[in-house]
């Protein structure tokens, strides 16, 4: 059954490709990424005070430093920003620094503390995207190729199983995660979507449920642990990229979305295309493991 939610913009900001949604609990304040201009936000849901950084480069995902500080995966690779400097270090040798046909995407930190996140070819089209893991100790590994758009990502309450989307492939897949060593292994579907749906990013509640956006489809869909379709929520706009639990008591899920390649028509039928969304949900989502490097 599918149950009525109130769907309303947040902050008078417009990104052209809003992403990466992040909860920091400690500062009440919501983070997301504007990846083809580089950009991130700060805000704040209360006083709707937004700040906005320039990284200089594309940025796919960020997550924040259990010492303070963000963790960032950008065009050319893993690095870390300093908000008070306006600097960003770049965390050398980088993987695909100099691979300029590929662009970090999604991420997430693991319940160890390890920062994961996925490369792709820019527009999708080409399988040449991977998976790429830094450690603690700024160690970075690749974990797993063949990836069209490697998109949002988590963990079971177990820990021992890895979650990640493939857009292209129309699939959340699962790994077996070996938590002390972060290897991955044994790759299989968890949950299949249609041929005309793309999962894009996603988030996963208390109960293990997954909250997905979908690309072009105007809507989130909501499925339990096991994979069970249960909800759907439809926004006011073509392209939802992902999403994040948030707010004082963690039921508040907050939504970015993009207006990249929208026409000049679906632009006037979609006006709040590229703002920020907050829904009011009777679930508590997680808080995320902090990078511990």
């Amino acid at each position: 059954m599918t149950k009525k939610y109130q769907v309303t913009p947040i902050f008078n900001e417009f990104s052209e490709h809003g992403e990466g949604p992040l909860w920091d609990e400690v500062t009440q304040k919501l983070y997301w990424v504007d990846i083809l201009r580089g950009d991130y936000y700060k805000a704040d849901s209360t006083s709707l005070v937004v700040e906005k950084y320039t990284i200089g480069q594309p940025l796919g995902v960020l997550a924040l430093r259990e010492k303070g500080g963000l963790i960032m995966a950008v065009r050319d690779g893993f690095g870390f920003f300093d908000e008070v400097n306006s600097n960003f270090e770049l965390i050398r040798p980088s993987p695909e620094e100099y691979t300029k046909e590929v662009r970090f995407n999604d991420g997430a930190v693991d319940p160890y503390g390890r920062f994961i996140a996925g490369t792709m070819e820019w527009n999708g089209e080409k399988e040449i995207g991977k998976l790429f893991q830094i450690n603690q100790d700024h160690q970075i590994r690749e974990l797993d190729d063949h990836f069209f758009i490697p998109n949002g990502m988590g963990w079971n309450d177990e820990m021992n199983i890895y979650f990640v989307i493939d857009t292209f492939k129309h699939a959340i897949f699962a790994y077996d995660y070996e938590i002390e060593s972060g290897n991955i292994s044994n790759k299989r579907i968890h949950i299949k979507f249609g041929e005309d749906e793309f999962p894009d990013g996603m988030t996963i509640d208390s109960e293990g449920g997954f909250w997905v956006a979908i690309w072009g489809g105007s809507k989130l869909v909501r499925f339990d642990s096991i994979g069970n379709r249960i909800d759907e929520i439809w926004l006011p706009v073509l392209h939802p990229t992902s999403c994040c639990f948030g707010g004082s008591d963690m039921k508040t899920l907050f939504i970015t979305t993009s207006k990249i390649a929208l026409s000049s028509e679906q632009e006037k039928k979609y006006p709040l295309a590229g703002s920020i969304f907050k829904i009011e949900t009777d679930i508590i989502g997680r808080f995320e493991t902090k990078y511990k490097g």
